[in-house]
C-alpha cells in the first residue's frame, strides 16, 4: 500500500488559524509600536523646543536691526536687570521675545486651526472655539520675580510646551505638552535698554 502525501484538511486548518493569531498579534504590536513611535518622537520634539526657548530666554539673541542702546542685541534674562514682562512673551502659541526695542519670534511654524473641545483639551489654555496655532508654547508664561527670587536677581520662569501637530489628534492629549521650570539669574547692573 502506498502512503499518501500532502496535509489533512484538518493540519491545514490548524495552521491557518495559528498564523493567523500570529499576524493578529504581529499586527497588535506594529500598530502599538507606531504609537509609541508617534509619542516619542513629539516628547524629542517638545525637548527640543523646550531648551529652544530656554536659551532664547536666557541669552538673547541678534538681530538685523539696531536697538535702543544702538547696538543690534536682543539681551536675554541672564543680561538683564529686570524680569520681562509676561504679557507678550507669547502670540499665537509662538514664542515673541522683546528687548532693546527689537523682536526675535523664533521657530514659527505654519499657521493651523485646533478646534477647543473645552478649556484644556486639546491644549493647555485652549478655551473655547477655533485657535490659530503658530508654534509651541501651550500656555502663557509664568515670570516669578518676586515671592521665589533669591535678593531680587533671580527670575522663575515656568512655561508649557506642546507638540501642535500631535495634541490635535491624540487619544489623551497631555501626553503632548509638558512643564518646563528654571530660574534665571539678572545679571545686568546698569537700567536695561
Amino acid at each position: 500500500m502506498q502512503r499518501q502525501r500532502g496535509f489533512t484538511l484538518i493540519e491545514l486548518m490548524f495552521a491557518a488559524a495559528a498564523t493567523a493569531v500570529v499576524i493578529w498579534a504581529a499586527t497588535g504590536f506594529l500598530l502599538k509600536a507606531m504609537s509609541w513611535y508617534d509619542e516619542l518622537s513629539a516628547k524629542i520634539e517638545i525637548n527640543r523646543h523646550a531648551r529652544e526657548t530656554f536659551d532664547v530666554l536666557a541669552y538673547g539673541g541678534y538681530s538685523t536691526g539696531a536697538g535702543n542702546d544702538g547696538t543690534k542685541n536682543i539681551y536675554g534674562i541672564r543680561g538683564s536687570n529686570l524680569a520681562p514682562a509676561v504679557p507678550g512673551l507669547r502670540k499665537n502659541y509662538a514664542l515673541q521675545y522683546t528687548d532693546n526695542k527689537l523682536t526675535l519670534t523664533p521657530d514659527l511654524s505654519a499657521p493651523m486651526s485646533i478646534f477647543c473641545v473645552s478649556p484644556a483639551d486639546p491644549m493647555p489654555d485652549c478655551g473655547g472655539g477655533q485657535k490659530t496655532v503658530q508654534g509651541w508654547l501651550g500656555a502663557d508664561f509664568v515670570v516669578n520675580s518676586g515671592a521665589r527670587s533669591v535678593a531680587n536677581a533671580t527670575v522663575e520662569v515656568t512655561m508649557t510646551i506642546m507638540d501642535p501637530y500631535e495634541i490635535q489628534r491624540a487619544q489623551n492629549p497631555a501626553t503632548f505638552a509638558d512643564t518646563y521650570r528654571t530660574v534665571f539669574t539678572l545679571n545686568r547692573n546698569e537700567n536695561d535698554p
